[in-house]
């Protein structure tokens, strides 16, 4: 077993590596039992062990610039994690953005224009207010982030905070379904193509924000008491 000088070691190390916290509390128990490990088998100090245990870690940790567009050092154990974190919100939101397009077609063929209009716009207005409701009703969680300026908590930090850039896109929405006829889902006209394709990618990007605050709000509530324990406020 290590000291907690020890383990603030390891934890000291790993931020040094730019590690979002969700990934960090992940990576500091398998340096941990490896150091153990190594301890047991090589009968080595902790020092030693520790550094052994950097080596075996040293390409997944190394900070490299991959050549992106915001200029920030990385690793390929962080680009690896958000990359699945962003493959399950794309695939969440996929199939929630494909469901409710569908719903739509069904409604727009199977009920009359005007009250249809009146059911999409009341729909349009849940998938906007949703994510502020999410916001404001978790609102301590949403903000950590602020109070731990040195800490990047989840890679969802950023992607859950997204709805904000949406209200002129919606109002534009609001406004083509308000005049328009019971014709502008039609395929056989150009402007139907660019409306279907436009609403599935409102759907889709709609649910990537809520199934991205979701997610941020899970990896939250379980990294605050770590979080708490071992860090302090930013000023």
């Amino acid at each position: 077993m290590i000291s907690a000088e020890e383990r603030l070691k390891v934890s000291n190390y790993l931020l040094s590596k730019k590690l979002p916290l969700d990934i960090l509390m992940e990576v500091e128990d398998h340096f941990i039992s490896q150091i153990n490990e190594v301890q047991a088998e090589k009968k080595l100090s902790f020092d030693d062990a520790f550094n052994v245990t950097i080596i075996s870690w040293h390409d997944d940790l190394k900070l490299f610039w991959d050549g992106n567009w915001s200029l920030e050092n990385t690793s390929i154990l962080i680009k690896k994690s958000t990359s699945q974190k962003l493959s399950v919100i794309l695939k969440k939101s996929a199939i929630i953005g494909v469901m409710s397009y569908v719903l739509m077609v069904l409604c727009y063929h199977l009920i009359p224009f005007e009250v249809f209009k009146i059911g999409f716009m009341a729909f349009v207005t849940i998938l906007v207010i949703l994510p502020f409701f999410i916001y404001l009703k978790e609102k301590i969680y949403f903000d950590l982030p602020k109070k731990h300026k040195d800490i990047r908590i989840s890679a969802y930090q950023s992607l859950g905070r997204m709805f904000f850039i949406l209200p002129m896109s919606s109002l534009w929405i609001f406004g083509f379904i308000l005049e328009s006829n019971d014709g502008f889902l039609d395929f056989n006209q150009a402007e139907g193509i660019f409306v279907n394709f436009l609403l599935l990618f409102f759907f889709s990007f709609e649910a990537a924000i809520s199934v991205s605050q979701l997610k941020y709000l899970e990896i939250i509530k379980k990294v605050t008491p770590y979080l708490q324990e071992n860090f302090k406020l930013s000023n």
